[in-house]
């Protein structure tokens, strides 16, 4: 990449992709976010040449909400809102844990030394999980917040400039080290295990998209960073 105005381009691409991710796994869908992805979100998403699987995996996601009625009660958003609650929350013992510590960790428990870890990484940048909430803080919905919260950061400070200050330098060197130490260390495991459970074709393709997105930010922004 070189390190021009159309390079530092991907830094708004990747916060827009951030917060796609982010809203699709902190919380359960709602009409309003599906309809905005089936109807413009999906197709500004950033997709690497080098991968096409991204762009069939983004694709088929747009087709499956297309062919939804994506409103409260109706069928096809229902059905998108079930497939979240039983992947992830339950009521029975979620198939595609989202937390990093039930992949990472010896005794797959919560609120163990792995979790301990990312609570502090967050600590490191300012990064504050909402108050109140009991939720363990290496749930991949508030990781991928994370990331979308450095990358907010960095767009802050690139502005309208060419060249990426030290600054910047230093927040994408620590989304790069939080990718490589946390997220993927356990997204593939995690990706599986909701390609593998999954009943709709909208959050099967997801696990694609979100490994895959992963995997290359972090090897882009290395590339930034090293110019």
């Amino acid at each position: 990449m070189k390190n021009n105005i159309s390079s530092l381009d991907y830094l708004y691409a990747r916060q827009f992709a951030y917060d796609v991710l982010r809203r699709l796994m902190v919380e359960e869908p709602t009409p309003e976010l599906l309809n905005y992805l089936s109807e413009t979100g999906l197709a500004l998403f950033p997709c690497d040449d080098a991968l096409p699987a991204m762009g069939q995996a983004i694709n088929a996601m747009q087709a499956d909400l297309q062919n939804r009625t994506l409103r409260v009660n109706a069928d096809g958003f229902e059905d998108l809102h079930w497939d979240f609650t039983r992947l992830f929350i339950g009521p029975d013992a979620p198939p595609a844990s989202p937390w990093e510590s039930t992949y990472v960790s010896r005794d797959k428990l919560l609120f163990q030394e792995s979790t301990l870890a990312v609570k502090n990484f967050y600590q490191q940048y300012g990064f504050q999980l909402p108050e109140g909430d009991m939720e363990a803080a290496d749930h991949i919905g508030f990781e991928l917040d994370f990331m979308w919260n450095l990358s907010q950061r960095v767009v802050e400070l690139v502005g309208d400039a060419s060249v990426l200050s030290e600054r910047s330098k230093a927040l994408l060197l620590g989304s790069s080290e939080f990718l490589n130490t946390h997220l993927c260390a356990f997204i593939t495991p995690f990706c599986r295990a909701v390609h593998n459970h999954a009943e709709t074709v909208f959050y099967r393709q997801l696990s694609s998209l979100l490994e895959l997105f992963l995997r290359s930010d972090h090897k882009k922004i290395n590339e930034l960073v090293s110019l």
